[in-house]
Parts: C-alpha cells; sequence; structure tokens
C-alpha cells in the first residue's frame, strides 16, 4: 500500500468544489484494478489535493493510477471540466 497525491486546480478561479463531491467522483470513477483503498481531498487557495492509498509496492505505480484516475474522472465528468491535474 503507497500513500500518493494529485493536485488539480480550475481553469477559472472562481469555481470552487466542495472537497467531498470530488472524492466521491474518484470513488465513483475507481475501478477494482485501480487499488485505490482510501481517498482524501483537502482544499486548499486555488486548488483541492487528492490523496490516496493504492494496493501497489512502487510509488510510480501508484503515482501513475492515481493521476490517470483523476485524468479520466475530470474528462468525462461535467462538473470538473474546467479543471485540470497540475
Amino acid at each position: 500500500m503507497v500513500a500518493t497525491h494529485v493536485r488539480i486546480a480550475p481553469l477559472d478561479a472562481a469555481q470552487a468544489l466542495e472537497p467531498t463531491v470530488v472524492r466521491d467522483l474518484v470513488y465513483a470513477g475507481a475501478a477494482a484494478a485501480d487499488g485505490i483503498e482510501h481517498v482524501r481531498v483537502r482544499a486548499r487557495p486555488s486548488c483541492l489535493d487528492i490523496l490516496a492509498f493504492v494496493d501497489s509496492n512502487d510509488p510510480q505505480v501508484a503515482a501513475d493510477v492515481l493521476r490517470r484516475l483523476t485524468a479520466e474522472v475530470i474528462g468525462r465528468t461535467e462538473l470538473l471540466r474546467l479543471w485540470r491535474v497540475i
């Protein structure tokens, strides 16, 4: 199990989201094969940090899984259309 994180930010600074909404979207987008065990989202002044435990022994693999999952969730969720992984 490896802890990893991804930071996302809106293209329009006025677009704020509740961290729990993003957490739920990440959970909903995860497949069992992703190995996502726990997700927490923290609000920062101009971004959100997504932290997750991924079932992997390799930190790079875990980071890649969370980054890919986050990008996929952003790509298919209208609410996140103005957000990007940074």
